[in-house]
């Protein structure tokens, strides 16, 4: 993800509820993730820097998470880059997307979750193609069952693909989501190991380590362990009862 070598949070987020929110988000926090807070759980688990990624309920209004990058820039101490969210129609300019990159732009999110039988990949295209041609990485938040349909494509197409959340992958044996995943090359594809929450979110916390064992070491052996990104999800939305740092950081090995 073009950090310097050491351990990073590979996907977690920052806000502050004051700033507008997209119409029709799905969730509405009562609370702001601030920098300093990252930047505590940050150095208190010895780590690096981060990924900050945009939170869905900002929609495309990245200026907040670019704000945040633009003032976490001078830090000596820590190292910090970001993925952000657009609408299919911004207008594929190359000037544009540089200047996001220079801010330390690396990646684009494509939050498909309950709207995948809908993407039109054709719409999108101009704006993937442009943004892999810099070398970002496009993000896809999906439900297992689009994988077969939608990773096959994204992997043809695109030099850089993440898969949020272990792709939202539930069980081991007979998924076809999970096969979709281990038939495509190692070379260009990266999956998240975090918020398993999401994945098992009635499930009891303190057993995620052993629950996604299995998951994890099939993703290893065939994707290899630089490929999977451990992310803590800070700061848990919607499971902030059940999670806390410590118990996110344990699912880094």
């Amino acid at each position: 993800m073009e950090l310097p070598e050491g351990r990073f949070d590979g996907h977690c987020h920052v806000f502050d509820v004051g700033r507008p929110m997209a119409e029709g988000r799905r969730y509405t926090p009562g609370y702001d993730a601030t920098p300093e807070e990252l930047c505590s759980h940050l150095k208190a688990f010895n780590l690096r820097g981060a990924l900050l990624v945009q939170p869905s309920f900002y929609g495309s209004d990245n200026s907040y998470m670019l704000e945040t990058l633009d003032a976490l820039q001078g830090r000596d101490d820590l190292c910090f880059r970001g993925v952000v969210v657009l609408d299919p129609g911004f207008a594929p300019d190359l000037g544009a997307l540089k200047a996001l990159a220079a801010r330390g732009i690396t990646g684009l999110r494509l939050n498909l979750l309950r709207r995948a039988d809908g993407f039109d990949h054709g719409l999108w295209q101009p704006l993937l193609s442009a943004v892999d041609s810099l070398g970002w990485h496009i993000e896809l938040h999906v439900e297992e069952q689009h994988l077969p349909r939608l990773l096959p494509e994204f992997m043809r197409r695109y030099s850089k693909v993440v898969l949020d959340h272990y792709g939202l992958v539930t069980s081991t044996k007979n998924n076809d989501g999970l096969r979709a995943i281990l038939d495509q090359p190692r070379d260009r594809l990266w999956v998240k190991t975090s918020a398993v929450y999401r994945v098992h979110p009635r499930a009891d916390r303190s057993k995620d380590v052993a629950r996604m064992a299995p998951l994890r070491d099939l993703l290893a052996e065939h994707l290899g362990d630089d490929r999977l990104i451990w992310g803590s999800d800070w700061p848990f939305t919607q499971f902030e009862q059940q999670m806390s740092y410590d118990l996110a950081h344990r699912l880094a090995g």
